[in-house]
């Protein structure tokens, strides 16, 4: 009987989590957009900053990876009609900058730890994104492109998360 008002308490915790807002078509694209723009930018600039060749490895790898995966965003978006971000926003070219900052003010070390921090970051909010798009989006190209982008993405979240763990 204890028991009881714990598990109702622990339901009620677990029901009113905060969820990710449903994104529209179009805020979908343009995250997404976005976001491979930033992995593509920082991928660049890490692949040869980084000091550790294993980040250094994962960094071009990432760049690599989300142009292609950026690519096939633009083909379903024009088939789409829908227009896509040629920029990245101010929040993540800041991002990219600090990264940029942290290697000429500090160190290679420092800009690195960086990186390894915002991939982490970035990889666990993206990957969340386009889980839910993926069940939620209401357009079904966009969907399978979410779908099929998924392999890869879950792939750099592992892979981040080991180098993060290797601190």
């Amino acid at each position: 009987m204890k028991r009881l008002p714990i598990v109702v308490a622990a339901l009620l915790c677990a029901s009113t989590a905060p969820a990710l807002a449903a994104m529209s078509d179009q805020e979908f694209v343009t995250a997404a957009s976005i976001g491979n723009q930033y992995e593509f930018a920082s991928g660049e600039f890490a692949s040869t900053a980084a000091p550790d060749p294993r980040v250094r490895a994962f960094a071009k790898q990432i760049a690599a990876d989300h142009a292609d995966i950026d690519a096939e965003l633009n083909v379903v978006a024009r088939l789409e009609k829908m227009p896509i971000p040629y920029m990245m926003d101010d929040a993540h070219d800041a991002m990219v900058r600090k990264l940029q900052s942290a290697q000429l003010e500090n160190s290679a070390a420092d800009s690195q730890r960086m990186f390894v921090n915002q991939q982490k970051e970035a990889h666990d909010k993206t990957v969340a994104m386009y889980e839910q798009y993926a069940r939620e989006g209401t357009n079904v190209r966009l969907r399978d492109y979410a779908l099929a982008s998924l392999p890869k993405l879950r792939a750099h979240q592992k892979a981040i998360n080991a180098l993060a763990a290797m601190r």
